[in-house]
């Protein structure tokens, strides 16, 4: 394979896993002559991107992007991840991403606490123009939050304080090292937090490839959330459209530069068939870990014929979505949309 083919690879590999534009991609590995297009992250490293992952929650709101993440820049020792304005209709990703990821301690006297809230171990580095600086207690593990502005994120975070303040939580993410809550909550299984430590590469690699679920396949709502010390993920189709799960699951576990699991089809029904009268359809693959202790559960749900995705689609419409995306996951809706907007606007007369 010639230089200049083996660069364009590489380019389009990571504009697919990360979401960068791939011009900016191929800028990138011109200057930086063999680079690993999405590389790995070290442990203490692993370790804060599990957390940001698990936390920023696969199972929230309809956003523009799978969970809120336009896209992630990684590079072996930083990650940046650039997020959706808002939350659904009604919130902002910069006050949900405090509220998930920055851990307290309840401190009121009607309930015992069970243990600290939010991500254990994760402390506020700082905010600047580059976005909200989060790393690991004792450790140089960074990852910046972008997107909002840095007067939205010192705003954000001005009211977190006073909503921490009036619900009798003390902040743990200004505290150096570990705190002694946070200490105690550790200890209480550390068996279980040593598994998932040494796991955390899982979570981390599929942060760093987050934009697959938006850049090769087109489902219009992905979820996930945590089973065990692996994953389960639902992305959701509308009717008629191809899954592409192949494409997907061929680029988290791509050979050079893809994730070291072990792919296994469990069931597939996506194969096109007019006898079911317009029936969901459903696809599952499991993504084993090499070591046994986990895997990645894959659920690829198409809907079927006659479902209303029109309540979906103004929840997209209002969290941000981009139009020609919104035409390509919903092009049914889309379609009878622009249909409406034209007759109503006279274009159609």
């Amino acid at each position: 394979m010639s230089h200049g083919n083996a660069l364009t690879q590489k380019a389009r590999y990571r504009s697919r896993c990360t979401g960068i534009g791939h011009q900016a991609c191929t800028q990138q590995h011109t200057t930086a002559e063999g680079q690993h297009p999405v590389p790995d992250s070290g442990p203490d490293q692993a370790r804060l991107e599990a957390q940001v992952f698990e936390h920023l929650g696969g199972t929230i709101d309809y956003c523009a992007h799978p969970a809120g993440i336009a896209h992630v820049i990684p590079t072996g020792t930083h990650l940046t991840v650039a997020l959706d304005p808002k939350l659904g209709p009604n919130h902002r990703l910069s006050q949900h991403c405090l509220e998930a990821l920055l851990p307290t301690i309840y401190t009121g006297t009607d309930e015992d606490p069970e243990g600290p809230g939010s991500a254990v171990g994760v402390r506020l580095r700082g905010i600047d123009a580059d976005g909200l600086h989060l790393g690991l207690a004792d450790t140089n593990a960074r990852v910046t939050l972008a997107g909002p502005s840095q007067a939205e994120w010192t705003t954000a975070l001005a009211n977190h304080r006073a909503r921490c303040r009036e619900s009798h939580l003390i902040p743990l993410w200004d505290t150096p090292g570990l705190s002694e809550p946070e200490r105690r909550y550790l200890d209480g299984d550390p068996a279980w937090w040593k598994e998932q430590a040494d796991t955390a590469w899982l979570a981390s690699g599929l942060l760093r490839r987050i934009a697959l679920f938006h850049t090769v396949t087109k489902p219009y709502c992905v979820r996930y959330w945590r089973h065990g010390l692996g994953w389960r993920f639902e992305l959701r189709y509308e009717h008629g459209l191809t899954v592409e799960h192949n494409t997907l699951i061929a680029s988290l576990t791509h050979p050079k530069w893809g994730m070291p699991l072990q792919v296994k089809r469990d069931h597939c029904s996506c194969k096109p068939c007019a006898c079911d009268g317009g029936a969901e359809r459903n696809c599952w693959f499991t993504l084993e870990m090499p070591d046994g202790q986990g895997e990645v559960g894959m659920h690829f749900r198409r809907a079927r014929a006659d479902f209303d995705a029109s309540g979906t689609y103004e929840r997209l419409v209002t969290a941000g979505a981009n139009a020609r995306w919104l035409e390509q996951v919903l092009p049914a809706h889309h379609s009878r949309l622009s249909l409406r907007t034209r007759l109503t606007t006279g274009e159609l007369v």
